[in-house]
């Protein structure tokens, strides 16, 4: 892919020329690349790997994810090497799971309620969990080395009071449950500082 300064003379240019060159926006960036006939095998290992990338989009949109929900996505996304939105790092989970033999249990609408100097309740909805999920946090987004089991109050909702915790501090946290490629899932990664001493 060559990145352009004004392709064809032009300001911008989009679509192909003479089936040879194609030529297209890219993050920002005018590109163009060869022509290229796209190749669609059907193979088995393809079909598979389809169903799952349509389960993972069935998934994130059946979920009804809350905003602060996509915004913990996103921010998860941030942290990954690759540039990809909230979204694009959910599918990539699942389908890292999917590949594994993991089925996917939901786990949404993360509520951060009673902050104090020294602690917070955090409640979450997480459907047909075998057991316990896990919530791990810490002062950075890359670092979590805190656990704490979240107890269960309900049909598919869990919740866990964290305390002992620095005054005005801002703290990063997610959910997971399982161990990955057996029966996992996870959230994105949530934020909020304590109150001042």
């Amino acid at each position: 892919m060559a990145k352009l300064k004004a392709p064809m003379l032009s300001f911008g240019a989009r679509g192909a020329i003479s089936k040879s060159v194609v030529f297209f926006p890219w993050k920002g960036i005018d590109a163009a690349r060869e022509y290229v006939i796209p190749a669609n095998p059907q193979t088995g290992a393809q079909k598979t790997q389809r169903g799952y990338l349509k389960d993972a989009v069935d998934e994130w949109h059946g979920a009804n994810y809350s905003a602060d929900d996509r915004t913990a996505w996103n921010r998860f996304a941030g942290i990954l090497a690759e540039i990809m939105s909230g979204f694009n790092a959910y599918v990539r989970t699942f389908l890292n799971e999917a590949r594994l033999g993991n089925v996917w249990t939901r786990m949404k609408n993360v509520v951060i309620t009673a902050i104090t100097a020294s602690g917070c309740t955090i409640d979450v909805d997480a459907f047909h969990l075998g057991g316990s999920p896990t919530i791990r946090y810490g002062t950075s987004k890359t670092f979590m080395p805190n656990t704490q089991a979240m107890v269960g109050d309900g049909p598919d909702h869990w919740d866990a009071d964290l305390a002992g915790l620095e005054a005005d501090t801002l703290y990063y946290f997610t959910i997971t449950y399982g161990t990955s490629g057996t029966n996992y899932t996870r959230v994105g990664i949530y934020q909020f500082r304590t109150l001042a001493a």
